[in-house]
């Protein structure tokens, strides 16, 4: 039989099997489940150009057996959990989406409020008489943000600077997620120093007139001043993966920040509270001005990760908690979305895993002397790095479920393991390429400050003009050559597992009516 035709027939045969399970569940019978996952593992057509479509119809047909047929649904679930392990490439990826998209109920609370038409601006001596706090010496500058000690020791009021081009309700954002979360303590079992926002002549925004600092380099700062308030724990700039030896943490207290972030991730998502950047992730940064995705990492579809090690160097969660609430976003969307958010923290948790071994000697970075990439798998210890890697999943789960999750990990974790320690401890790909197209946007000015930033000498920067040709340069570590695939893809696969377990353990834990009402009204349709 023509193999193109075989594909079309059987891919049709699904299709109206789907329908067929929607309508009349009662017909399908367990082999039913049984044909559904041989063609998920024999592979029959992963040569064909289409075949994740087919193998997406396969485990939406799974995924709709669950939802419909009270009498087989056990059977369907546990036949995808188990394809989680069981396969890889497209067949792996339609398992754990089809699971990705069980309804569920996550809705986020609804945070607003319009800027003041008239927005104070005042001197850092103004902020500090207007709160009243005990401030101790000159502020010090951290990133954007002024940052000074109060006289009881264990806080700190700190300004954080709008930067340019933001517009300043991001950090209106900030104060109103602040002042919801403070009313929230209750929903917490682990240590969250929510800071405390503060308002100056009652307006949550603020100018600043002048900084009592010289202004960051690498940071512009929005022309107008704009800036927020609050008290913050003398921690707060505390990271778990410091590089710098007397902040280091020690292998339990590290074990201890990074479980209690992922279970507060996992919590308020599970509240609807969606941080969209725990750390900023990118396919591409250096095209961001000309792509219509900004260059930013979509992970389901394995893209080579920019900078990954430079994404982890301050990470937005810390000692006291999960930080920067600018980055909040009220949930309210379909289940195929929230799983995205889900992958979205799962990934960034692993990659700061990876960065705290790895920062144990920050030194080595890029290439040797002999201009051999630097190996630096002997700073990860693999054993921890399982048990982390599965504290992590497991902490996630609790916060987002409210279940402990039972069973084994359905990853291959030795070999996800090695992996990572093969990717992360070796930095094969450096390389990043400036196009001509991305070279002709640019002014001189951001031309020459582009390759500056890189430390291209002034003498190099000179003899090159401007669109006269591709530039190479060396920025990495990366996680993949420059617009391929990810070189790690066995961590997309485990961060794909990681979050449709999420969706689908909320969904199992959910009582009758609220599937059948979730199912009604926010699942994705299938075809």
């Amino acid at each position: 039989m023509d193999g193109a035709y075989d594909f079309t027939a059987k891919y049709l045969a699904v299709y109206f099997l789907q329908s067929l399970v929607e309508t009349n569940p009662e017909v399908i019978r367990r082999q039913t489940i049984s044909i559904l996952q041989k063609v998920l593992t024999d592979y029959e057509f992963r040569h064909q150009t289409q075949a994740y479509f087919m193998y997406k119809e396969v485990a939406n047909t799974l995924c709709a057996i669950i939802i419909h047929s009270k009498h087989l649904a056990e059977a369907a679930l546990d036949t995808l959990k188990n394809l989680l392990l069981e396969t890889e490439g497209h067949p792996h990826r339609a398992a754990a989406e089809a699971l990705g998209s069980l309804p569920s109920s996550v809705r986020g609370p609804r945070i607003s409020a319009s800027i003041q038409k008239h927005t104070p601006g005042v001197s850092w001596e103004q902020i500090i008489h207007e709160t009243g706090l005990d401030v101790t010496g000159r502020p010090r500058l951290v990133g954007r943000s002024l940052v000074a000690r109060l006289s009881d020791g264990d806080h700190h009021l700190v300004v954080k600077l709008a930067r340019a081009g933001e517009s300043p309700e991001a950090l209106v954002h900030e104060s109103l997620w602040m002042e919801y979360l403070q009313d929230q303590p209750r929903r917490f079992s682990v240590r969250f120093n929510v800071p405390v926002a503060v308002r100056i002549k009652g307006s949550r925004l603020f100018r600043m007139h002048c900084l009592p600092t010289e202004r960051p380099d690498k940071d512009p700062l929005h022309p107008k001043g704009y800036a927020i308030g609050f008290i913050a724990d003398k921690e707060y700039f505390s990271y778990p993966n410091e590089s710098e030896k007397e902040k280091r943490l020690t292998s339990e207290e590290f074990r201890d920040v990074i479980s209690r972030n992922a279970w507060l991730l996992g919590k308020l998502t599970s509240m609807g509270i969606v941080h969209s950047a725990p750390i900023p992730l990118f396919h591409n940064r250096v095209q961001r001005q000309r792509r219509r995705d900004r260059g930013l990492y979509e992970w389901p579809r394995a893209g080579r990760l920019d900078r990954w090690l430079e994404s982890c160097m301050y990470p937005n969660l810390g000692v006291t908690g999960i930080r920067d609430f600018e980055h909040f976003i009220s949930f309210r969307g379909g289940s195929h979305v929230l799983y995205r958010h889900i992958g979205i923290h799962m990934l960034s948790l692993m990659l700061i895993l990876g960065s705290y071994f790895r920062n144990k000697d920050g030194r080595r970075v890029g290439f040797d002397s002999n201009g051999r990439p630097v190996d630096a798998r002997d700073l990860f210890d693999k054993k921890q790095l399982k048990v982390l890697i599965t504290e992590i999943f497991r902490s996630y789960y609790r916060g987002f479920v409210a279940n402990d999750f039972e069973g084994n990990l359905p990853i291959d974790l030795d070999r996800l393991a090695s992996r990572m320690i093969d990717e992360m401890g070796v930095d094969r790909y450096m390389e990043e390429v400036l196009r001509v197209a991305d070279q002709n946007q640019m002014t001189n000015e951001e031309f020459e400050a582009f390759l500056r930033k890189r430390r291209f000498s002034a003498e190099k920067i000179k003899s090159l003009r401007k669109g006269a040709g591709d530039i190479v340069i060396n920025s990495g570590p990366h996680l993949g050559e420059f617009n391929h695939h990810i070189s790690l893809p066995e961590l997309i696969e485990a961060v794909g597992t990681m979050s449709c377990l999420c969706i689908a353990g909320r969904y199992c834990n959910s009582d009758t009516d609220t599937r059948r009402r979730s199912c009604e009204g926010t699942q994705e349709p299938h075809r």
